[in-house]
């Protein structure tokens, strides 16, 4: 059974190439700070830059060996999502991050796929760009939490979820410019804190709009373990049961219902946390996903699963590469 992780991130080298030059690509810029560099775009400061932001695929292929991780499902960074550019510029910075990642995948075929990034800020043309990308063999693609302060409980966003539901495309939600930005810029909570609401917010907009209800079949992933949607899915009970706002779209049942037609990655950072999203998602719905190559991701994430002193042999197995190869559609013999 493969070992596939199905949350890393590949930075362009046409970032790197036009910073080199010292131009920006798509507004970002490479900024030095005290002898360190930072990626900076509207929203985010990322960094400092570390050697693996910037290794080639062979060295990249070399680092997943050293691991024990047979396939990356690529996806850009988040501070690349790029919703609010206007949207002839953010189709372009996508189709060039896409065809990055469709390069690697033609030139290694068995060690990685692709999710897609789409500028979601028009839908037509965010429906396009998934069409063209899964035709090339891409997976599906990664979303962020929230289309520039919008939540997908907005009817506008609906059709994108058809398309995607019958390209059968996986989507990958990942948080950026998380809520309550401004009381966590202290002590990197803005990540471990913000980052965690955010997904959690992206999971109960989806659930009490009614989204699941309208597309049964949708395959919608949250990395980060689903942040705090789990640990928290019994207070929206709560909020269901007795608040008139909870049952506005009238859903077809109480919020922890649901859960179990979601998916999510592992990145829990502890075990107690892994072994309660199990108990409550089950094993068949959690992925294996590291954040590489960033810091706040799992620096062996096999290794991590196969130590966890709670979870079967059978459900490691899942975790692993099971539940991927099953959802993506992937080679089972592999």
């Amino acid at each position: 059974m493969m070992r596939i992780d199905i949350h890393c991130h590949l930075i362009p080298q046409k970032f790197w190439n036009a910073v080199s030059e010292g131009k920006d690509w798509y507004q970002a810029t490479l900024d030095e700070q005290s002898g360190r560099q930072f990626i900076m775009t509207r929203d985010r400061k990322a960094g400092p830059v570390e050697p693996n932001w910037t290794v080639n695929l062979e060295e990249r292929v070399a680092l997943m060996d050293s691991i024990g991780v047979d396939m990356q499902v690529l996806s850009t960074p988040p501070y690349f999502f790029n919703y609010h550019l206007p949207i002839n510029e953010a189709l372009l910075a996508s189709q060039e991050l896409n065809d990055e990642i469709a390069e690697a995948m033609v030139a290694y075929p068995n060690r990685f796929g692709g999710f897609a990034t789409v500028p979601m800020q028009d839908v037509d043309v965010a429906i396009k760009e998934l069409e063209r990308n899964m035709a090339n063999g891409f997976k599906g693609a990664e979303l962020c939490t929230h289309v520039d302060g919008r939540n997908y409980d907005e009817p506008e966003l609906l059709p994108f979820f058809e398309a995607a539901r019958d390209m059968g495309a996986f989507l990958l939600f990942h948080p950026h410019a998380p809520a309550a930005s401004e009381r966590t810029g202290s002590y990197y909570l803005a990540n471990a804190i913000g980052n965690p609401l955010e997904t959690a917010i992206a999971v109960a907009s989806i659930i009490f709009g009614g989204v699941l209800d309208k597309l049964p079949d949708i395959k919608l992933c949250f990395v980060h373990g689903g942040g705090y949607a789990c640990y928290g899915i019994g207070r929206m009970d709560r909020a269901y049961k007795v608040r008139d706002e909870g049952k506005v779209n009238d859903i077809q049942g109480i919020p922890s219902a649901y859960l179990r037609k979601l998916y999510f990655d592992c990145l829990t950072h502890s075990y107690p946390a892994l072994d309660y999203l199990l108990e409550t998602v089950t094993s068949d719905n959690v992925l294996l996903g590291s954040d590489f190559p960033f810091d706040m991701g799992f620096d062996s994430p096999a290794q991590w699963i196969l130590d966890a002193p709670n979870v079967s042999d059978i459900d490691k197995e899942k975790i692993l590469g099971g539940n991927a190869t099953r959802l993506l559609g992937l080679d089972s013999s592999d």
